[in-house]
């Protein structure tokens, strides 16, 4: 036990070290399509996104395109999020295990919209504001991938995603094309600790009317592990192209083999002050069979509570 943490703490400060000269970077709101930093799934969620590493999860596939390895079984997940204002999120993936041995494939959509936004237009008059209100309009964003992953090693795997992506706001749109690389290495014989590094949006776009369009590059490296039999830790260092980078701790407890309590932590260097408990996620999971419902809330100060919902089913594999 004591060796097993050892490495994990020693692989969590390398990690820190490796992306210390990324952190010192900004570049805030210089990146379109930010719906791609908006995260899937709700157990990812309410451990704080810190799912680089985490195994058997078909939600890791959002994170990490190597972990469609680490799946025993084929798994499918529909989400749904209940963002901020009038924005809503709904997601599907699916993704094939090839079982370790064998070549492991997902799909995977996601679509986000906004709608009811007042359009504003300038009225050039004398008198008034200047503005008038003219109808409204809505947006939406959305993705579609295609993944793939197969073992280098015993040990390590690598994986890759494609991805179409779109963008509109009323008249204007964009349309690009991205790809997520990532792997996986199982560090120990039971496979209960795992590293894993990916970099994700990889790609170019149209212009959004007249303006260049910047995809949002990020590059995330984490550790997940097993310290007792009902826990699971997890460790992501992320550094967004627009962002200042971050951290993002998790923890599940499943005191009961149908019954999950999860929670997580972000410490962003660029965080906005949207109140104290902003940066905390929490969640809870229960599974019966082979169906599991899982549930996270992140509150986000005055801009008011996220609630996201997500039911997962694995499906029994083939025997040979």
């Amino acid at each position: 036990m004591k060796i097993e943490f050892r490495r994990y703490f020693i692989a969590i400060s390398l990690l820190g070290w490796a992306f210390r000269p990324l952190l010192a970077t900004d570049n805030s709101g210089t990146a379109a399509f930010s719906f791609l930093n908006i995260p899937a799934g709700a157990r990812s969620t309410a451990m704080g996104q810190a799912f680089t590493s985490v195994p058997n999860d078909i939600q890791a596939l959002a994170y990490n395109p190597a972990s469609l390895v680490t799946m025993a079984a084929s798994q499918a997940s529909l989400e749904h999020l209940s963002y901020v204002e009038n924005v809503t999120q709904e997601a599907v993936a699916y993704g094939h295990a090839g079982r370790h041995e064998g070549f492991s494939w997902g799909v995977a959509a996601n679509y986000l919209r906004v709608g009811d936004i007042t359009r504003t237009v300038a009225t050039l008059q004398p008198s008034g504001d200047g503005f008038t209100e003219n109808g409204d309009f809505s947006t939406y964003d959305m993705s579609l991938g295609l993944s793939g992953a197969a073992p280098v090693t015993e040990d390590l795997s690598m994986g890759a995603t494609v991805k179409l992506l779109r963008e509109s706001l009323a008249d204007a749109s964009s349309t690009g094309g991205a790809a997520d690389l990532g792997i996986v290495y199982q560090a120990n014989d039971e496979r209960s600790w795992n590293v894993g590094a990916a970099v994700q949006n990889v790609g170019v776009a149209s212009k959004f009317a007249d303006a260049a369009v910047k995809l949002p590059l990020t590059l995330r490296a984490g550790i997940s592990g097993q310290p007792f039999a009902q826990w699971l830790l997890s460790t992501d260092f992320v550094k967004r192209e627009d962002l200042k980078g971050e951290a993002d701790v998790g923890a599940e407890v499943t005191p009961r083999r149908f019954f999950s309590l999860r929670v997580g932590y972000r410490y962003q260097l660029n965080q906005p002050d949207l109140g104290g408990l902003s940066n905390f996620s929490a969640g809870i999971g229960f599974r019966w069979n082979t169906m599991s419902l899982d549930y996270a809330f992140v509150p986000m100060g005055d801009l008011g509570m996220t609630n996201r919902v997500s039911f997962n089913i694995r499906f029994k594999p083939h025997l040979n």
